[in-house]
């Protein structure tokens, strides 16, 4: 669980084939403590990736990021306008979450890593995440609980395993 605003690291790899029938994420929902701990699980992810979608063609042709951010109660949002948001079961008030993204098409390389980390969040409540902006008047801004930082190409290796 995390209780106070730290740096958390994730590893998005991103199907560049059939992109309208894959998911935006084809890698594993781990989030990590440090990017040395990201970076020495890449080439696993890889595997794991290759394993699960029949082979390397769609592990080999994925635009692989490690993706680093701010996670924990009542972060300073980004300087982007688009943030994703969520309605508080008990009250209907809609509270931003994460953000702020420059634009929408950000939103979507960095959800997977919202959706990852949320449940390790005490204050990450409600039910789906939709778009919000800055400026929405419908939407409180006081209790976002993800910022974007950093979001970097890697390059996995394959591993081979000589069985002889």
């Amino acid at each position: 669980m995390i209780l106070r605003a730290r740096p958390v690291y994730f590893l998005l790899a991103r199907p560049t084939q059939d992109v309208d029938r894959m998911p935006s994420t084809i890698g594993e929902w781990d989030v990590f403590d440090s990017e040395a701990q990201a970076l020495d699980a890449l080439d696993i992810h890889y595997a794991w990736c290759a394993v699960r979608h029949g082979g390397h063609a769609l592990a080999d042709t994925a635009q692989w990021y490690l993706q680093s951010a701010m996670v924990g109660p009542r972060i300073n949002p980004g300087l982007g306008e688009v943030y994703l948001a969520t309605a508080d079961h008990d009250t209907d008030e809609v509270w931003a979450a994460a953000g702020g993204f420059l634009t929408e098409g950000e939103v979507v390389h960095w959800a997977p890593f919202v959706q990852a980390v949320r449940p390790r969040v005490r204050t990450a409540t409600g039910g789906g995440l939709e778009l919000a902006y800055r400026g929405d008047t419908d939407v409180h801004f006081g209790q976002v609980w993800f910022a974007p930082m950093h979001s970097t190409r890697v390059y996995p290796k394959r591993i081979v395993v000589d069985t002889v």
